[in-house]
């Protein structure tokens, strides 16, 4: 009975740890993943992990208050490996958001039911990208075997707060923002090109219209730019990814002793 004990105490342990992951990566934390699946996947995946795991040298604590701060520690473990990984899709928002204020669409808005919250037109077509490319590279695999693998480096109640997890993190926030940019460079350039084209153009003719005929030729070429850069879009997002994988796991190496 002791064994058995022991053994649903540390599967709890494992289950927030999966859950802190399930709550805040993307589209495995998105509101509109259903909350049934969500809880039947978070159960198996901690099932799945349960049984590989060593032997603990110690029993897990009893008292309500010991366990309570242990499972606290576990679920900040999958928060943190999910809050990061939320930081790539934020910089791929921070590119759209550039990219609408150069051609006209920062005015609208369309709500994105995965991030809970207002996106631009751009920033939206953007973000649905960087999901469909993410799971065609199996890349909600890689959330869940980076958790697994946080077992490796981080025994169950092993989570330590230290100041290199906190620098690499704070890298990430950097890197949105470096990011975002690259993304949205090839059609700001061309923007800034075409607002000064049309302000040399109105200088000249001052009889055209700029108003009248500034918003059709933005919002054309940022399509057309859009469209053009579809493909160099996807391999940033490839290089995005490598470098996020390579982040989680130093992330990971940070978290604790192994």
């Amino acid at each position: 009975m002791f064994f058995e004990l022991e053994i649903f105490k540390l599967f709890i342990l494992v289950l927030v740890r999966v859950s802190g992951l399930m709550v805040s990566a993307p589209v495995l934390g998105s509101s509109s993943f259903p909350v049934v699946a969500k809880v039947g996947l978070t159960a198996a995946v901690a099932a799945l992990i349960t049984p590989v795991l060593p032997v603990l040298d110690t029993p897990l604590p009893d008292g309500v208050l010991m366990f309570a701060s242990m499972a606290i520690g576990e679920f900040l473990i999958g928060l943190i490996i999910g809050f990061v990984i939320t930081i790539l899709f934020a910089a791929v928002q921070v590119g759209g958001q550039i990219m609408d204020l150069q051609t006209g669409f920062g005015m609208m808005n369309v709500f994105n039911p995965a991030m809970e919250t207002q996106f631009p037109i751009f920033g939206f077509f953007l973000f649905i990208v960087a999901v469909l490319y993410l799971l065609a590279i199996n890349g909600h695999h890689m959330m869940l075997l980076a958790l697994a693998r946080t077992y490796d480096h981080v025994d169950v109640g092993g989570f330590m707060v230290q100041p290199e997890m906190l620098w690499e993190i704070s890298t990430w926030g950097t890197a949105m923002f470096v990011d975002g940019v690259m993304i949205a460079a090839p059609v700001a350039t061309a923007m800034l090109m075409a607002y000064v084209s049309m302000g040399l153009l109105g200088r000249l003719v001052p009889q055209i219209h700029l108003f009248v005929i500034g918003f059709p030729v933005t919002i054309a070429t940022g399509l057309f730019l859009a469209a053009a850069i579809l493909g160099i879009y996807v391999s940033v997002l490839d290089g995005m990814f490598e470098r996020m994988e390579e982040s989680v796991g130093v992330l990971i190496q940070n978290m604790g002793a192994a």
